[in-house]
C-alpha cells in the first residue's frame, strides 16, 4: 500500500483499527484523509458477532459491513486493498 497520497509526493500513513472504531462510527473509515487503513480479519470476526441485533452497535457493526462489501465489489480486498474514494486512502484487510 505505498502509494503517493494525491500527487504531492508524500506517502500515506497506515492506520490499523480495531473494532472499538468501527462499532463507535461505523463510517470513520472516511476520516482518515489520503491515508491507509487495514483492518485485521480477527476484528471483522469480532464485528460479525455484533451484527445481530437491534442496538447502535448492531446497526455500526451492520453499516460497516455492508461499507466493506460495497468498496470491494463483494470480492476479497486484494494485497493492496481498494481505494476509498477521490482524495482518500485505502483499505485492506490483513489476514495474518
Amino acid at each position: 500500500m505505498e502509494t503517493d497520497s494525491g500527487g504531492t509526493g508524500k506517502k500515506p500513513k497506515i492506520f490499523v483499527l480495531d473494532t472499538n472504531i468501527i462499532l463507535h462510527d461505523y463510517r470513520a473509515i472516511r476520516k482518515f484523509q489520503e491515508n491507509d487503513i487495514v483492518i485485521p480479519m480477527a476484528v471483522l470476526e469480532e464485528l460479525d458477532k455484533f451484527k445481530k441485533g437491534s442496538d447502535n452497535l448492531s446497526f455500526n457493526a451492520r453499516g460497516f459491513m455492508r461499507e466493506l462489501d460495497r468498496l470491494s465489489g463483494n470480492s476479497m480486498l486484494g494485497k493492496d486493498g481498494v481505494p476509498l474514494g477521490k482524495k482518500l486512502g485505502r483499505i485492506k484487510v490483513e489476514l495474518n
